[in-house]
C-alpha cells in the first residue's frame, strides 16, 4: 500500500472514491484500489450502494458477489433493493458441497466456487465486485452462473482499471459492464 486518496463527496461531479492502492499487486504493472477506505465509513458505502443501484437492471432479482470485496457489497445492495445474494467464491475457501469453475490464473487462483443447491435456473443475475481489471473472474462467475440456467447479463464494480481488457472480454460474451470510477491500472506518482 504505497498511496491513499479521500476526498469528500460531492454531487455535481462523479465520485472519486477513497481508496489505497497496493503497488504491484496481483501482478507487477498492476496497482489494485483497495475499497476498504470507502467501506469502513458509512456515508461512503451508501454512495456506494446508491451508485450501484442507479445502474441494475430492472430485470435483475439476484446478486452475486466476488469473493472478497464484491461480497459486502453484494450483500448490502441486495438488502437495500431486496434483492437475493449469493456469494461466489475463490476455490477452496468454502468447505460445502461445490459447483466451480477451474479457469486458473493470477485473478482466480485455482477457480471460482458456488455452494450447490442454489435455485438458480431462470433468475436475472448482475455480477458485484470492488473492481474490474481483465474480466477473469467475473467472466467466469458468469460462465457459471449461466452453466446452472440463470441469465447473467450485468456486471457492476466500484473501481475500473482502465485498459486491461476487462470491460471489453464482457462485453463481448455480452455482459454489460458498469464501474462508479475508472482508474488507471498504476497508481500516478
Amino acid at each position: 500500500m504505497d498511496s491513499a486518496s479521500a476526498p469528500e463527496p460531492n454531487t455535481s461531479h462523479p465520485v472519486a472514491f477513497p481508496h489505497r492502492r497496493w503497488k504491484n499487486h496481483p501482478c507487477a504493472g498492476v496497482d489494485f484500489p483497495d475499497i476498504t477506505s470507502s467501506t469502513s465509513d458509512a456515508r461512503w458505502m451508501r454512495l456506494a450502494c446508491d451508485g450501484l443501484a442507479a445502474h441494475l437492471d430492472s430485470k435483475i432479482d439476484l446478486l452475486a458477489g466476488i469473493d472478497i470485496g464484491g461480497l459486502g457489497l453484494a450483500g448490502a445492495l441486495a438488502l437495500r433493493n431486496a434483492l437475493g445474494f449469493i456469494d461466489i467464491r475463490k476455490v477452496g475457501s468454502i468447505r460445502a458441497d461445490v459447483v466451480r469453475s477451474l479457469t486458473a490464473n493470477y485473478e482466480l487462483g485455482n477457480g471460482i466456487a458456488l455452494s450447490k443447491g442454489h435455485a438458480l435456473v431462470g433468475r436475472h443475475v448482475a455480477i458485484i465486485d470492488d473492481c474490474l481489471m481483465t474480466g477473469g473472474t467475473a467472466l467466469a462467475t458468469a460462465q457459471l452462473l449461466d452453466q446452472l440456467g440463470a441469465r447473467c447479463t450485468q456486471a457492476l464494480f466500484v473501481f475500473e482499471l482502465e485498459g486491461l481488457g476487462g470491460r471489453e472480454r464482457l462485453g463481448e460474451s455480452g455482459v454489460a459492464v458498469h464501474s462508479l470510477e475508472r482508474l488507471p491500472p498504476v497508481q500516478p506518482e
